[in-house]
Formats: structure tokens, C-alpha cells, sequence
């Protein structure tokens, strides 16, 4: 999928939160990472997870991202990343929530 049809504001405000050396390693190792994941919203498409593989194709002056769509709501994305951040980070839902909330209003 193009880069370009991604939401780009949600990825631009997400830029100070990735970690570099996640990005760097995705640059040596795009091709052969998961797909990220997109929610199509109304004909939006929001990206619910792979910030830092679509910063690592963009390193790389690439277009095109390997993806998967699901059809859903703004809370569906929410939903998705929430629950794939407690099973990779091992945190409970209230800290995933916190760090949303700090994240997404800059505190």
C-alpha cells in the first residue's frame, strides 16, 4: 500500500516516540517484517500499528509498505493497538491507556 494514502498526521506525531534502534533494525529487516496494520475508516486509512516499519520504509525512500486492512472505527484501531500493546509489552490496560492518553495530548 502507499505510504502516501496513510494518515500522516497521527505517524508525525508519533515521530518523538519511536525508538531509533527499532527503526534501524526494521531497515535492515523490512522485507522480511509482519505486515503492518491499517484500519479503513470511512475511506481513511489509520495506521493502528507499524509506525516504526513505516519510518524505516520511508529511511529508505520507499513508496510502498507491506499491509493489511481491516474495515472498522477510529475505537476498533484504538481497540487493536491497545490489545497488541499488552501482549508484546506485557503491560495491563490501564498503563496502555495512560500511555495513549500522554501521547496523544503530549503530557
Amino acid at each position: 500500500m502507499a505510504i502516501a494514502d496513510l494518515e500522516q498526521e497521527p505517524i508525525e506525531a508519533r515521530r518523538p516516540h519511536l525508538d531509533p534502534d527499532r527503526v534501524s533494525y526494521y531497515v535492515e529487516h523490512l522485507d522480511e517484517s509482519t505486515p503492518v496494520m491499517v484500519f479503513d475508516i470511512d475511506g481513511r486509512l489509520l495506521l493502528a500499528d507499524g509506525y516504526h516499519r513505516v519510518a524505516a520504509a520511508q529511511r529508505l525512500h520507499r513508496t510502498t509498505i507491506n499491509g493489511n486492512v481491516r474495515t472498522g472505527t477510529r475505537r476498533d484501531a484504538l481497540e487493536f493497538a491497545a490489545e497488541l500493546a499488552q501482549q508484546q509489552r506485557g503491560l495491563c490496560r490501564g498503563q496502555v491507556m495512560a500511555a495513549i492518553t500522554r501521547r496523544a495530548t503530549g503530557k
